[in-house]
């Protein structure tokens, strides 16, 4: 199939437009064209995940301008490049990219974070989002940072998770974990998944790793996956699930990856004394957890939060999903047409699916 050149792309697309709280409309915009430096790829495959619902049902993300294009999961084929873009990019080439850029490693001054190694701190972060569209612009520092080539062997539908893996490879990097450990990982959607398949990876078969969820079916994947154990903790107490699973009430690393309050709550008293609550899920500001201070002190327990990616993480993410390492089939457990975005938000919010592509 014929790739069509910059000046073909120039005319109108059919778009996911965000305006507000459930409120996203199909709307007809302007197809881009690639500026300085600038890639226009087309979107092969997009993926749907709990933060594009999250954002859906806020109306509100630090990561997008309402109304703005939707969706940041996505896989494609370059079909055009601006002018000054690095001659590593031409069209045709496959290609995934992450959903942002930190300051560009020549930046002068980069910012305070950045210089501090703090990449997913970055005060002048560039997010970048339109994935659920038939092509998507990728600017240029994101072209220069977080655009990677995929072999034409690799099918898109493998490195379409790379963003969200990403978040995950960065927070195992930074939490301490000694292969000791024992490790719980509240709510088995695809980012506690997500989780069981990099704790693994990096440690072994020796790390204990607990996954607790409501539903059997994603506990099942979570032991395909590499969990030492799979709790359906629906309606019981969880310190006493854990004792009789693996005969003590709590877990040296507690991560929290659901996102919710009460989830929270639930993983900090299941830390155990030396041990470290990852709060991973996102809750929108506000919310608070009361925590004791004394129980802190007395017994040293950690709270580490951890947001985002860097372009190491991504680079990462890219390179395992690229050779297989990542068994993304057991994840994907739905397709739809673009046209039908409505109804796999929605799916995500029931939990009736893991992955939904478009």
């Amino acid at each position: 199939m014929s790739l069509p050149t910059a000046s073909q792309t120039r005319g109108l697309m059919r778009a996911a437009v965000l305006h507000g709280a459930e409120d996203v409309r199909m709307e007809d915009v302007p197809i881009p064209v690639p500026g300085p430096g600038e890639v226009l790829a087309r979107v092969d495959v997009a993926s749907i995940d709990f933060t594009d619902r999250k954002v859906y049902l806020r109306g509100q993300h630090p990561m997008i301008r309402i109304p703005g294009l939707f969706g940041h999961e996505w896989a494609g084929t370059i079909v055009a490049v601006g002018p000054g873009a690095e001659e590593r990019w031409r069209p045709g080439q496959r290609v995934v990219a992450a959903n942002s850029a930190p300051c560009p490693p020549e930046a002068d001054p980069a910012c305070r974070q950045c210089r501090r190694g703090r990449q997913s701190m970055c005060e002048n972060i560039q997010y970048n989002n339109g994935a659920f569209a038939p092509y998507i612009l990728v600017p240029s520092r994101l072209a220069r940072i977080n655009l990677h080539e995929i072999p034409t062997d690799v099918p898109p539908e493998r490195v379409v998770f790379a963003e969200p893996y990403a978040c995950v490879l960065h927070a195992v990097r930074r939490v301490h974990i000694h292969p000791l450990d024992t490790v719980a990982i509240l709510g088995a959607g695809p980012m506690g998944l997500f989780w069981v398949i990099a704790l693994r990876q990096r440690y072994g078969p020796g790390l204990v790793i607990v996954s607790l969820d409501y539903q059997d079916d994603r506990l099942a994947v979570a032991e395909v996956l590499g969990a030492s154990h799979a709790v359906n903790s629906k309606g019981g107490n969880t310190r006493e699930l854990l004792q009789a699973t693996i005969g003590r009430p709590d877990a040296d690393v507690v991560i929290e990856s659901v996102g919710a309050v009460e989830s929270h709550r639930e993983a900090l008293g299941l830390v155990g004394r030396g041990g470290t609550l990852v709060s991973f899920g996102g809750v929108a500001p506000g919310p608070t957890l009361p925590v004791d201070i004394g129980r802190l002190h007395y017994e040293e327990i950690s709270i580490q939060p951890v947001y985002h990616h860097t372009p190491a993480d991504v680079a990462e993410a890219v390179r395992q999903l690229v050779t297989g390492q990542v068994p993304v089939e057991r994840l994907i457990t739905a397709r739809l047409p673009l046209s039908e975005l409505r109804r796999a938000l929605q799916m995500v919010a029931d939990r009736t699916t893991l992955r939904t592509i478009l």
